[in-house]
């Protein structure tokens, strides 16, 4: 993935951008930042168009906390996200007003894995489109990997 980076053109929405950038850098990979600038106007400012799409803005939200000192364009994501995800977050209609909600009080990138992850397979099994070999497959992982630290949980404590 991080060798095709370079490699992805400008027809490239949003949430795949900010969803590619927060994992790249998660793991360590010099991704730069100023791919967002596609999707400022001239201006400098971020389209308002972007304010309509309540899963980029959440993407984009989640990828702005992997900023280092000096990334203005992300100071600027987060900022933008921030003010549009809390008209979101108090929406009730909205169908992603939970996640808003608990990416607000703590961005994935601040939580424990584990944890995001069963908490990412209930919203998952929630989705009416949800993957159901995919949801079986996600809670067989999490499952055999919670059996794995109850062995090795019991083997130290011996």
């Amino acid at each position: 993935m991080y060798r095709t980076f370079s490699q992805v053109g400008d027809n490239e929405d949003l949430t795949i951008s900010s969803l590619r950038f927060r994992l790249l850098r998660q793991e360590g990979y010099p991704i730069p930042s100023d791919l967002f600038n596609k999707f400022k106007e001239e201006e400098g400012n971020f389209k308002e168009s972007l304010i309509g799409d309540s899963l980029s803005m959440l993407a984009l939200y989640e990828a702005s906390h992997l900023m280092v000192e000096g990334e203005d364009i992300l100071e600027e994501a987060l900022a933008f996200t921030t003010t549009h995800l809390q008209s979101i977050a108090t929406d009730p209609n909205s169908p992603l007003a939970t996640r808003v909600i608990r990416a607000l009080k703590r961005p994935i990138r601040k939580g424990l894995t584990r944890v995001e992850a069963i908490h990412g397979i209930s919203i998952y099994q929630r989705d009416e489109s949800h993957n159901k070999s995919l949801l079986k497959l996600a809670k067989l992982d999490f499952n055999l990997l919670q059996s794995l630290h109850r062995k090795e949980l019991s083997e130290i404590s011996r």
